[in-house]
């Protein structure tokens, strides 16, 4: 993905490549001594932290970087936890074109912001099914479980996909199972077909 990154902005005479790295550790380390204007990170890392805690970490540490989330997810609880918790200025889906990953960049760095078409679309989607839920009073969070359930993740699969621990699922699960009345994942997933909480 780096050597893609690189070949798409090579050619271009405002963009300088300060800093690259595999994992957000190294490039936390990087950014205490290299200053940049823009961060372009993957949500999903191999190894160690992810591109999620990377983005807080930045944001409360180094306010004046701007972010540029790049990822394969188009699902609106993804884009609604880096949009509203880690504060991306930017996010655009890996497949985009050196046109849009450019104008991504250039429309952050002045002050603005951007989201690709397909994103801000699924993140619609998913404000108005947590809106429209709100006399069961599920939280975004729950929501969020209720999407990985209906694709039949485990509870290890949804802690990853979320970045929280298989315990917290645990709890959410239960929380779930009370709100809707339900008591399966199969009366679960016919819950959330009648109450439209698929995307």
């Amino acid at each position: 993905m780096i050597d893609g990154l690189k070949l798409l902005l090579q050619n271009h005479a405002s963009f300088n490549i300060a800093a690259e790295a595999n994992t957000a550790e190294s490039m936390l380390q990087q950014l205490s001594s290299t200053p940049i204007d823009v961060l372009l990170t993957d949500i999903t890392m191999p190894n160690g932290m992810n591109g999620f805690q990377l983005s807080q970490q930045v944001k409360a540490n180094l306010p004046n970087i701007k972010i540029l989330a790049l990822s394969m997810s188009e699902e609106g609880a993804t884009i609604a936890k880096m949009l509203e918790e880690a504060k991306v200025d930017g996010y655009i889906p890996k497949a985009s074109g050196q046109k849009e990953l450019i104008l991504a960049i250039e429309t952050i760095v002045n002050g603005g912001q951007y989201f690709a078409a397909p994103i801000l679309q699924q993140y619609e989607i998913f404000k108005k099914i947590r809106s429209g839920n709100e006399d069961i009073n599920l939280s975004t969070r729950e929501i969020q479980i209720i999407e990985c359930i209906v694709k039949h993740y485990r509870n290890k699969q949804i802690a990853d996909e979320l970045f929280i621990s298989e315990r917290t699922v645990e709890t959410h699960r239960k929380n779930i199972y009370r709100k809707t009345n339900t008591k399966s994942e199969a009366s679960l997933i016919e819950f959330a077909k009648q109450r439209k909480l698929i995307s």
